[in-house]
């Protein structure tokens, strides 16, 4: 508008070429000062001098300009910069290949071992993330890309329980239960007993024989129950680890010395958890500094499902807890060559994902010692475990003893203590993914 300030002055001059009244100085000085004075120079010159012109458009400019302000957009968007030392590389970090960098002497994968053991103490009420990208910026996209990790899926296998009661057992009944540890306080149910077994068809043939009410038993599996199908449904050929989880929800228990229930025995309840090399595909962004990554899809597609030694073979006990002390769960590899053998996937892009089958035998040995084994409570403050990290937190899971200072137990449905468990498997999957691609090259 400026212009149009500085014409309507020199105007001015011009219409006093002729004699005029001295007010009409007055109404030009106002009309290069807004509106009103613009409207009473269109008054005052009757579409007479030029100068109307200008108060015309200074009027309309009171309409015009805010318009002219909602054309202008500044759009924003990301832009690609080229890495120096003020703008460093955005980076993520994903895994080709996997194999165990610390040596393959021992009894576990060294480089993984942090991370079995923070995935399987985490709170069962709460999840690892994935491993945060690098954002110099804070505000960063990447394409989605595949990468090698191990995944988790849980089954509800309850009705494959076999559950018989032993009524005025004794310890020479028990393999989940040692009566020199506590004579009372856990075996609130007296002398009757239940014994716990599974089909013979699962090839799992361990079973536990507790007189204890609140009773969590976790034992390797050497086949699947669950996911023995169809390979295109079941991760058998990439299977590493894997687990059943027992326990009673304690809901009906006798006096001490009893030997009968009240109305219906206690109920059992089982769980299948397994773990398997796999191939997820990942999208991350970073908004504001904050790290978001999902996994849209997960593959194990396995190509050398034909090569006997590129699976994974370990073999394991199950746990026992009797008079006189415990025996913890121990994994041993089969006899073949210790170097041989690996294990090849296919991600959905049609690209070779590969780990070492030695470095994933130490893998799935950790994982099932540290998963297995017997944990025995009163409900309140006695408590025995016969097992590694990984079983307090799968009691939790689905006792919900860690819930409230007290620790007593909560009522979680079998919807909730499903969920709570697959939590637990996500988490160690999780972590161990993360540790995975931390030991590798790889970076994008």
């Amino acid at each position: 508008m400026n212009p149009v300030v500085e014409c309507l002055s020199q105007w001015k001059w011009n219409w006093f070429e002729h004699q005029q009244p001295l007010v009409d100085f007055d109404t030009f000085d106002k009309a290069s000062r807004g509106f009103i004075g613009s409207v009473l120079l269109l008054k005052l010159l009757k579409w007479r001098h030029i100068a109307t012109l200008g108060a015309l458009i200074s009027i309309l400019g009171i309409a015009t300009t805010p318009l002219t302000q909602f054309l202008i957009e500044y759009p924003s968007h990301l832009v690609s910069l080229t890495p120096s030392s003020e703008f460093p590389n955005a980076t993520t970090r994903s895994a080709q290949h996997y194999q165990s960098r610390v040596g393959l002497a021992g009894s576990w994968s060294l480089d993984l071992s942090n991370y079995v053991s923070s995935g399987l103490i985490h709170p069962t009420d709460s999840r690892i993330e994935q491993l945060p990208p690098v954002c110099p910026s804070g505000t960063c996209t990447w394409a989605p890309f595949e990468s090698l990790a191990l995944c988790a899926k849980v089954a509800n296998i309850t009705d494959r329980l076999i559950v018989t009661q032993v009524p005025y057992s004794t310890e020479a009944d028990w393999t989940a239960w040692d009566s020199t540890a506590d004579q009372d306080a856990l075996r609130l149910n007296g002398s009757l007993a239940y014994n716990i077994s599974f089909p013979p068809d699962t090839n799992n043939n361990d079973y536990f024989v507790t007189p204890v009410s609140y009773l969590v038993y976790s034992s390797p599996t050497t086949h699947s129950i669950a996911f023995g199908g169809d390979k295109d449904t079941a991760p058998t050929k990439a299977r590493v680890a894997g687990y059943k989880l027992v326990w009673s929800d304690a809901g009906n228990v006798t006096y001490l010395n009893g030997n009968t229930t009240r109305s219906d025995p206690w109920r059992w309840q089982a769980f299948e958890v397994v773990y398997y090399a796999c191939v997820n595909t990942y999208s991350v962004h970073v908004e504001n500094g904050t790290a978001i990554t999902t996994v849209q899809s997960s593959t194990y597609d396995v190509l050398s499902e034909n090569d006997a030694s590129a699976a994974v073979q370990i073999n394991c006990t199950a746990p026992s807890l009797v008079s006189g002390g415990a025996q913890f769960t121990e994994c041993t590899q089969d006899s073949r060559d210790p170097n041989q053998g690996v294990l090849t996937l296919r991600g959905s892009s049609g690209e070779n994902f590969t780990a070492d089958i030695r470095s994933l035998t130490l893998l799935g040995k950790h994982i099932t010692q540290d998963s297995a084994g017997i944990w025995a409570w009163d409900g309140s403050e006695h408590m025995v475990v016969a097992g590694n990290s990984g079983l307090p937190t799968m009691a939790d899971a689905v006792y919900g003893y860690r819930n409230d200072e007290e620790d007593t137990a909560a009522e979680i449905s079998q919807e909730a203590q499903l969920e709570r468990i697959q939590n637990v498997a996500d988490n160690l999957a999780v972590s161990i993914s993360n540790g995975c691609i931390s030991v590798s090259d790889g970076a994008g």
